[in-house]
C-alpha cells in the first residue's frame, strides 16, 4: 500500500463523491498569477557546470588548475595550476610550463610533453575526463587542441575503455609545423565507431615517437566536446538539458548562488572574463572548491534562455565576499560602472560600444533583460549594514536610471530596510527548511504586504523526520518533496505576490558531492531523477493563469489542495497533497457548469523515506483519463478520485 502521494487532476470536468473530503472550486474571485513562477536557479556548484551541464569532456583542459584550497582566514589559495588528471602514455614527462610565448594573455600555462631519447613507436598522454567520459556510437565529437613545437606528421586523438582496454573510436590530426610558427589550433569532428559500456573511458593524444625522440611539444587548451543540446552555442549536455526542459520551468535565475559572490577577492564572478573565444578566458577559483574555466559563460547562459525559452532573471555582484569582505561606499562606483556595462553588453544597440562587442560574439539582436538582482544573500557574514545603508541603493539608482523599468530584486528580506526599500523591489528569500517547516509555510504568504513581490530564489526541504540537523539528507524522499509540494501550494494561493521559485540545488555530480540534496545528480553517463525533480516537474507542467478559490468542508491536513486556471482555454488545475495522511481518502471535486473529461496524474512511492538513486527509482508517475461514471481507487492511488 502506498502511504503518501502527490495528485493533480487537470479539470474540464465536474467530479463529485458520496463521502471524504469534498471541494468546490469556484468560476471567478481568484488573482492573476505569474507567469514565471515555477523556474530553475543556475549556479556551478559541485560540478554542475565544468563536469555536468557544461559539455566540455576533458578536465583541467587548459592547465588551470582543479582542487582550490582555503586558508583558516576564508582566503583561497594560490597557486591553482596543475597537472591533475593528465597522464603520460609512456616514458615522456610531463610539466606544467609557462615559458614564452603563452598561447594568451588569460591562459599562460601549457603542458609540456618531453619525449624521451631514443623514443619509438606511439607516444603521448591522457585524460581522465571528470570521473570518465560519455562515449556513443552515432554520436559526433569535436576534439581540438594549440600545438606549439617542431613537428611533421600524424597526432591521434582516440576513445579508450579502461573496462575493456579497447579503442572506441578516433581521429587523425596532420600537422605540419616547426618552433617558428608559434601556436598553432588543430581541431576534428569524429564518430566513434564503438560505444562504451560505461563511464570508464579516457582520452588519448598520441604521436609518433620516432619523429619526436629527444624533442619537446607543447600542447594547450585540448577540448574534446559531444554534440550539444539543439546542437546550440550553449554548449549544454544533451540528456542533462534535457531533463531541465521537461520540467517546463518558465524563468533562470543565473550566475549564482554564492558562486558568483567569490570566496574571497578578488574572485568573484566577472561577467567580461566569461565571453568570447575560450582562450581569453582566464577562468577563476570557483567558491565551491574547484577551478571554474568559464566555458560555460555569460552567452552561453544567455542562449540557453533563448533554447528554452526561459526568462532571464540576472544577478549581478553586489560588493560583499563570502569571506566577509565588503566594498566600501567610497570604492563602489566602479562595480556598478561594470554592472553597467554588463547590462549595455547585453541589451545596449550594436551602436555602442558594448552593444558592438555583444554583436562581433554572433549577437546583433538585443536581449531582453527584466530583472536584475543586486547581490546573493547579502545578509552573510555581517552584510545587512551596508546592503541597507547604501549598496542595494546605490546599484538600484544607477540602474533605474538608465533601465526605468527594470524590475530590481534585493537579496535580502525587504523587512530589514525599516519601511525604507521602494515600492515594488521584489525580495529574494531562500528557504532551505525541515519537512514540518515546510508545511507550516503553506500560509505563510496568505497575508503578505502585496507592495513588495517575493522571489524564492532558492528552497529545498532537506531534514525530514529521520534527518534533523546538522544531518541533512542525502536525496529528496516522498516525505521531503511531498512538504516541497504543500509549499508550492501556498505559493500558487498566493500567485499575485510570488514572482517565482527554483530549487537551491539544480544539478550536483555524484562524483562530487552526493551526501545533500539536489532535484538531479549526475554522472558521466547517467542522472538521478529525484523526487524533488518529478514534483516540481509536476507542479510546472499544469498550472493556470490565475488563482481559483477552493470550498472546503475540511480543515487542511493531512490533505492539502490549491487550484488555478487557464482563462483562455477554460481548463481548471487542482493540486492535491497527502502528507502523513491515511492511505486512502475519497474525495469529491466539483466545478459549476462544468462537464466533461479530467486527467488525473499521481506521483506515489513505497514509503515516506523511498528516494531515488542511481539505479534505484522508487516513484512512480501515473496518468489516467476519467469520464463522467468513472471511479479512481486502489493502492496506485492516495486520493481517491470519483467522477459521476
Amino acid at each position: 500500500m502506498f502511504s503518501r502521494c502527490v495528485g493533480l487532476v487537470l479539470l474540464s470536468a465536474g467530479l463529485r463523491v458520496a463521502s471524504g473530503l469534498n471541494l468546490q472550486l469556484a468560476t471567478s474571485g481568484g488573482n492573476a498569477s505569474s507567469p514565471l513562477l515555477y523556474g530553475l536557479l543556475y549556479e556551478d556548484v559541485y560540478h554542475s557546470g565544468d563536469g555536468g551541464l557544461y559539455a566540455e569532456l576533458i578536465q583541467n583542459r587548459a592547465f588551470q588548475g582543479t582542487t582550490v584550497n582555503v586558508d583558516g582566514s576564508g582566503q583561497q589559495v594560490p597557486p591553482f595550476r596543475t597537472l591533475e588528471y593528465w597522464h603520460t602514455e609512456g616514458s615522456d614527462v610531463l610539466t606544467i610550463d609557462n615559458a614564452a610565448h603563452a598561447l594568451s594573455d588569460a591562459l599562460p600555462w601549457h603542458m609540456r610533453v618531453d619525449v624521451a631519447q631514443g623514443a619509438t613507436g606511439d607516444t603521448g598522454f591522457w585524460n581522465e575526463g571528470y570521473w570518465g567520459m560519455d562515449v556513443k556510437q552515432a554520436t559526433t565529437y569535436t576534439a581540438s587542441f594549440y600545438l606549439r613545437g617542431d613537428y611533421t606528421g600524424e597526432i591521434r586523438g582516440a576513445f579508450w575503455s579502461n573496462t575493456t582496454n579497447s579503442k572506441l573510436g578516433d581521429t587523425v590530426f596532420d600537422v605540419s609545423q616547426s618552433d617558428s610558427d608559434g601556436w598553432i589550433k588543430y581541431e576534428k569532428t569524429f564518430i566513434p565507431t564503438s560505444s562504451a559500456p560505461d563511464e570508464k573511458n579516457t582520452f588519448h593524444i598520441t604521436f609518433d615517437g620516432a619523429q619526436t625522440s629527444g624533442k619537446s611539444l607543447r600542447f594547450n587548451l585540448i577540448s574534446v566536446f559531444p554534440q550539444t543540446y539543439k546542437n546550440s552555442n550553449s554548449e549544454l549536455r544533451q540528456d542533462l538539458a534535457q531533463a531541465l526542459n521537461d520540467t517546463n520551468g518558465k524563468f533562470l535565475r543565473f550566475p549564482g548562488g554564492n558562486n558568483m559572490e567569490g570566496q574571497s577577492s578578488p574572485y568573484m564572478w566577472k561577467w567580461n572574463e566569461t565571453i568570447g573565444p575560450l582562450i581569453d578566458r582566464p577562468g577563476r577559483p570557483g567558491t565551491w572548491g574547484y577551478y571554474n574555466t568559464d566555458g560555460f559563460g555569460l552567452l552561453e547562459m544567455m542562449q540557453w534562455c533563448i533554447d528554452m525559452e526561459l526568462e532571464p532573471i540576472l544577478a549581478v555582484w553586489g560588493g560583499l565576499y563570502l569571506d566577509g569582505e565588503i566594498i566600501s561606499e567610497e570604492n563602489l562606483q566602479p562595480y556598478i560602472d561594470d554592472v553597467l556595462n554588463e547590462l549595455e553588453f547585453l541589451m545596449g544597440p550594436t551602436s555602442s560600444p558594448y552593444g558592438a562587442l555583444r554583436a562581433s560574439l554572433g549577437y546583433p539582436e538585443p536581449f531582453t533583460i527584466k530583472y536584475v538582482e543586486v547581490g546573493n544573500e547579502d545578509f552573510l557574514n555581517g552584510g545587512i549594514p551596508t546592503y541597507v545603508a547604501y549598496r542595494f541603493n546605490r546599484f538600484y539608482d544607477a540602474i533605474r536610471a538608465v533601465y526605468p523599468n527594470m524590475t530590481m530584486v534585493s537579496s535580502i528580506w525587504i523587512g530589514y530596510f525599516n519601511g525604507q526599500a521602494p515600492i515594488g523591489v521584489v525580495q529574494d528569500l531562500h528557504d532551505y527548511l525541515s519537512v514540518s517547516d515546510m508545511v507550516a509555510h503553506f500560509g505563510g504568504y496568505d497575508h503578505a504586504d502585496r507592495n513588495y513581490p517575493v522571489l524564492v530564489g532558492e528552497y529545498a526541504a532537506i531534514y525530514d523526520a529521520q534527518h534533523t540537523p546538522p544531518n541533512q539528507l542525502d536525496n529528496p524522499t516522498l516525505q521531503s518533496a511531498t512538504s516541497e509540494a504543500i509549499y508550492f501550494l501556498g505559493l500558487e494561493r498566493n500567485a499575485d505576490l510570488i514572482v517565482g521559485i527554483a530549487h537551491g540545488a539544480l544539478i550536483k555530480s555524484l562524483h562530487d558531492e552526493p551526501d545533500n540534496v539536489a532535484m538531479l545528480k549526475h554522472s558521466p553517463t547517467e542522472i538521478v531523477y529525484s523526487m524533488s525533480y518529478y514534483v516540481a516537474k509536476l507542479f510546472a507542467s499544469y498550472y493556470g493563469s490565475e488563482t481559483v478559490p477552493v470550498a472546503a468542508d475540511s480543515p487542511y491536513g493531512p490533505l492539502y489542495w490549491a487550484a488555478t486556471k487557464d482563462a483562455a482555454a477554460g481548463t481548471y488545475f487542482l493540486k492535491i497533497v497527502n502528507y502523513d495522511g491515511a492511505a486512502s481518502t475519497p474525495v469529491t471535486v466539483s466545478i459549476p457548469g462544468k462537464t466533461g473529461q479530467a486527467k488525473l496524474i499521481t506521483l506515489t512511492a513505497p514509503d515516506a523515506y523511498s528516494t531515488n538513486t542511481l539505479g534505484n527509482s522508487t516513484s512512480v508517475w501515473t496518468e489516467t483519463t476519467l469520464f463522467n461514471g468513472d471511479e479512481v481507487e486502489g493502492n496506485h492511488v492516495n486520493v481517491n478520485i470519483y467522477i459521476g
